[in-house]
């Protein structure tokens, strides 16, 4: 599946002042764990019913780490975690992986970069926050989320970006499905003010990345909605 939500304009409707954040300590729910549906086995893009849903972060089925979360109500599309389409092509969306790398440069060089961004939560968060043409609005600090430390840090698409991208194409990470294909990477953004927060973590020697994303304008009931799924994520080693 390519790594990619939408393509567009932004989305119409208030910007909420507070940003998605979730909690330091994640919340415990066995059984509903026990029952949750593998987002792999729906369709890409696919309506998701509510409920709760868990991803193999890092694709490899030898490795233990998961991530459960809920989807709590209609409108959320099957994506690496959940998306949420607006009407005039804006989302808001949940992505959770473990990043294997990043395009050379977002705009003019979507190759992976060589030398491969370092192994270490610290390499990735110095490495975003140098990927050109992003801009840093929130620069990498350590934080404790869902049991585990790492570093937070946010990334927001400046006014003359997609003027300057080759065929306005913005690219950013890339998630282990799409290391195989040059060139292939998160492209989802839909203009100007898109908005990019970040939480990568060690957990127990894995890195792994969730992002909340939204577009300029995102109405806030949907920012509300995606703060509900970052709050109900349980990250199981």
């Amino acid at each position: 599946m390519a790594v990619v939500l939408a393509a567009g304009a932004c989305a119409s409707g208030p910007e909420a002042a507070d940003a998605p954040a979730p909690s330091p300590v994640a919340p415990s729910d066995t059984d509903t764990a026990l029952t949750a549906q593998d987002i792999w086995d729906i369709e890409p893009f696919a309506p998701l019913e509510p409920g709760t849903y868990f991803i193999d972060a890092d694709t490899d089925p030898s490795t233990p780490l998961r991530v459960v979360y809920d989807v709590p109500t209609e409108g959320w599309s099957m994506w690496i975690g959940a998306a949420k389409f607006g009407p005039d092509d804006g989302h808001v969306g949940v992505s959770i992986t473990t990043v294997v790398n990043l395009v050379t440069d977002g705009c003019r060089d979507h190759l992976a970069a060589d030398p491969p961004v370092g192994p270490t939560v610290d390499d990735l968060a110095t490495a975003l926050s140098s990927l050109a043409p992003f801009e840093v609005t929130s620069p990498p600090s350590d934080v404790t989320v869902y049991g585990y430390r790492g570093k937070h840090l946010e990334l927001t698409v400046p006014d003359m970006a997609f003027d300057r991208c080759d065929a306005g194409d913005l690219r950013s990470w890339i998630a282990p499905m799409d290391a195989a294909e040059e060139g292939d990477a998160f492209y989802g953004y839909t203009g100007p003010g898109y908005r990019e927060e970040f939480w990568i973590l060690d957990v127990e020697g894995t890195r792994l990345m969730i992002a909340a994303e939204r577009s300029l304008g995102s109405p806030s009931e949907d920012l509300a909605e995606l703060r509900a799924i970052l709050g109900s994520i349980r990250v199981e080693p």
